[in-house]
């Protein structure tokens, strides 16, 4: 099996993502890549693109006193086939200091076909100064399969907060889901 990936390991890189799911490609990719004749990585690319697909993951913080976190958080997509299973929220978009009080920050998370999204687990290590957190919601657009969840949370994920969890499973607000074309 060959899994190739072309991709940056590094927070200031890329998508700022620091682990990689990979997929296998044929075994013909890789040899006519190394023999040169003509099969670029561009079309490698291409092939591990069409078993993948990319999540837009918008998390909104809180505005509320204490609401922003310095804990490393993390995200789990549930889907009708499989799961992403953990994938660190490191690198933020839009913020340089992610998780603040009353802010949005946008990730990018790439998977194989999980198939219909069902749920997501949000939560975070619980290390650092300031670790507890009000999540207000989760937002998640996949572009190519033409849908966009909406994950209503409104809670604290703090030790000494509410019921004391640091993680939550939540499910999509089906009336604030919307449909578009792939």
């Amino acid at each position: 099996y060959y899994f190739p990936c072309q991709r940056w390991l590094a927070v200031e890189e890329d998508d700022g993502q620091i682990a990689r799911e990979l997929v296998p490609v044929d075994e013909a990719f890789v040899k006519k890549d190394s023999e040169n004749d003509g099969q670029s990585p561009a079309t490698l690319g291409l092939e591990q693109k069409a078993k993948s697909t990319t999540y837009t993951v918008k998390v909104k913080t809180g505005d509320k006193k204490n609401a922003g976190t310095d804990a490393n958080v993390f995200i789990i997509l549930y889907g009708s086939k499989d799961d992403t299973g953990i994938v660190s929220l490191k690198a933020s978009k839009i913020n340089k200091n992610k998780f603040e009080r009353g802010k949005v920050d946008e990730f990018t998370v790439e998977s194989v076909d999980i198939g219909d999204l069902k749920k997501i687990k949000i939560g975070h290590d619980n290390k650092g100064n300031s670790t507890g957190w009000f999540l207000e919601w989760v937002e998640i657009d996949a572009p190519s399969l033409g849908q966009c969840l909406k994950f209503p949370c409104g809670r604290w994920l703090d030790k000494s907060e509410d019921d004391g969890a640091v993680e939550r499973i939540i499910f999509p607000a089906e009336l604030q889901t919307v449909e578009y074309i792939p």
